[in-house]
């Protein structure tokens, strides 16, 4: 009892300190803010608001870009705890990240591996992770893989791959099948966990028989089905569709082939991570020579299994199947900017850094004190390397200055960072980056929008107009710019053509309501007589402020400036003060101070005029 008592103190105190060193590598993470995509999750993100949010997170496969109710639902209860302060959900992400590095040091000594807890420390301080950890939208990928891992822990507690005369404990497998149906439902890329298992069973059993895998049947009926869906919303939902993907077969295997080198090889030496990798061309035949590389050397593994052992083929097995659903053979949203990045190799690195475990037992010739030592320096090393990647996710402005850097031919992020400055009231230097994003993709409908946009808050309606049509003429379908050529259309006083894109833009279902705000304020806030019509602008403000609960700062701030045109001087300074408090809350401090300057303003019984919003 003494001795099983020393055993679980030693492992409780390596599994403390393994936390430790996550949790000291990512303290500069839990002072970043929020970046990309962060604001579809959360500040956009109704379903956060209640208990009928909760309720569609489960019942409606599109109330999120994907059918993950569990990440949803992970949201869903930080907003209750701590709104929309970064913090928590930064601390949340590492606390996850920490959770994953334990259960997988758990899975590698359930595996017999003898340097498992320096493999997990490898994992814990990776640079290449911390995309995954220190943005926040990524949380679906860490709670994806402590579930994933969780099943496999919990399957290796089911069935002793190594001895078949031992019983089977079947609570053991519900809980692995409910852990990999959390896994699911927190990213369905943990699809792959059936055939993971596989490759386990043929690594540890000398002979291997039908039988062996009847049991992983239902966890294929299950997941089969669920990432099938996620490809298929990928599609039609998210928008994973159009020329970007129109790729030949022989292509896709070029993709596959030259991402599992480079994840690869970011692995072995991560150098030059940035958040957005520059896109490969693939049309080059000679490009085929990627995947057969990849081919042979798997080829080599196998032939020499009896030699090296089966754990290296298994070990590069895990890392490809793994890897399988990202790797360009089914079309994903981002693939349209790069055909890689960092955080989709998180849960499939695990299979590599598997093998840093030999490293412990190849320094067993030298002295102790060498061995420690040069362990450390690769533990130090990687921790420094993870923290300085931690202040690139500070906030949008450092993630795209960072990024084009080392991708400037990024037309992504020209325009991201175009519109971050845009909303720091900074229009000059985000008009150059709009025009670098459209000169470096001439079919970038959003950054044609974005440049119009721009155009008319300086007073260029003619140039702004010939964007906009642009705009509308790549894709006729994007609703901003549509709204947009209504208020070119305002401002040059044809109010006739005007109205009728807003008519049609009021008939749409969603209705775009930033572009129904944006035409709101111009009628609220116009120095031209012609254009101002208060009276319009309050019933539009109204419908968009409805749509959202009066949660939305920028929509108050339009109805309180379209009761300030119509000197309902109470009415006005009750709705501006109502969208400081909001804007406050969403931390948007550059937003709070300029609605306070027109609240100012409506407190002395003056209205707000202006040429746009």
């Amino acid at each position: 009892m003494l001795k099983l008592t020393a055993a679980s103190l030693r492992t409780s105190t390596k599994a403390a300190f393994l936390v430790a060193l996550t949790m000291l590598a990512y303290l500069p993470a839990l002072r970043n803010g929020f970046i990309w995509d962060d604001d579809a999750w959360l500040m956009h993100n109704r379903t956060l608001e209640g208990v009928n949010g909760l309720y569609r997170l489960w019942f409606d496969l599109l109330a999120l870009q994907q059918y993950y109710p569990i990440t949803g639902t992970a949201f869903w209860i930080q907003y209750q705890l701590w709104g929309f302060h970064p913090f928590g959900y930064h601390a949340v992400n590492v606390a996850l990240h920490a959770l994953n590095a334990v259960l997988f040091w758990f899975v590698l000594r359930k595996l017999g591996l003898r340097g498992a807890w320096f493999a997990a420390a490898v994992f814990a301080l990776h640079p290449v992770m911390v995309e995954s950890v220190a943005w926040v939208t990524e949380i679906k990928n860490l709670l994806s893989t402590a579930f994933f891992l969780g099943s496999v822990l919990a399957y290796l507690n089911f069935e002793n791959l190594e001895r078949r005369d031992l019983p089977r404990r079947g609570n053991w497998f519900v809980l692995s099948l409910l852990f990999f149906i959390c896994a699911l439902l927190s990213k369905s890329v943990t699809c792959s966990l059936p055939v993971v298992l596989a490759i386990l069973i043929w690594w540890k059993r000398e002979r291997i028989r039908p039988a062996d895998f009847r049991p992983l049947l239902p966890y294929l009926l299950v997941g089969l089905p669920t990432g099938l869906l996620t490809a298929w919303l990928e599609v039609h939902h998210v928008g994973a569709a159009g020329a970007s993907f129109n790729l030949e077969l022989y292509q896709r295997c070029i993709v596959a082939g030259r991402a599992i080198l480079f994840y690869f090889f970011k692995l072995t030496w991560p150098n030059d991570l940035t958040f957005i990798y520059p896109r490969w061309e693939v049309g080059s035949l000679w490009l085929l020579l990627a995947p057969a590389f990849v081919a042979l050397c798997l080829l080599a593994l196998w032939f020499l299994r009896k030699t090296i052992g089966k754990g290296p083929f298994a070990a590069a097995a895990f890392f490809v199947v793994t890897l399988g659903p990202i790797l360009g053979f089914f079309n994903g949203y981002a693939m349209q900017f790069s055909f890689v990045a960092d955080h989709w190799q998180y849960l499939s690195s695990l299979g590599m850094i598997a093998l840093a475990s030999l490293l412990p037992n190849a320094l067993s010739g030298v002295s102790r004190f060498v061995r420690n030592a040069a362990l450390s320096f690769v533990l130090v090393a990687l921790g420094l390397l993870t923290a300085k990647q931690g202040f690139i996710y500070d906030s949008k402005d450092t993630l795209w200055r960072d990024t084009l850097i080392k991708n400037p031919k990024c037309w992504l992020a020209h325009n991201n960072l175009g519109v971050d400055l845009t909303e720091r009231g900074i229009s000059r230097g985000a008009e150059e980056h709009y025009r670098a994003a459209v000169r470096l993709n001439p079919r970038y409908y959003e950054a044609e929008n974005n440049l119009g946009e721009a155009l008319l808050a300086r007073n260029q309606v003619e140039e702004a107009a010939r964007h906009i049509n642009r705009s509308i003429e790549i894709n006729p379908t994007y609703a901003a710019s549509h709204w947009n050529q209504a208020l070119v259309l305002a401002r040059q006083a044809k109010s006739d053509e005007a109205y009728e894109i807003v008519d049609q833009g009021l008939q749409q279902r969603p209705i775009y309501l930033a572009g129904v705000n944006a035409f709101a304020w111009l009628l609220a806030t116009s120095p031209d007589e012609r254009v101002r019509k208060p009276r319009g602008a309050e019933e539009l403000a109204r419908g968009c402020c409805e749509a959202t609960g009066y949660a939305n700062p920028r929509f108050l701030d339009t109805l309180a400036a379209a009761y300030a045109s119509q000197n309902q001087f109470a009415r006005a300074v009750e709705t501006a003060s109502q969208a400081v408090d909001h804007a406050a809350r969403l931390g948007q401090a550059t937003l709070a101070d300029e609605i306070t300057r027109r609240l100012e303003l409506y407190k002395t019984d003056r209205a707000y005029l202006a040429l746009r919003r």
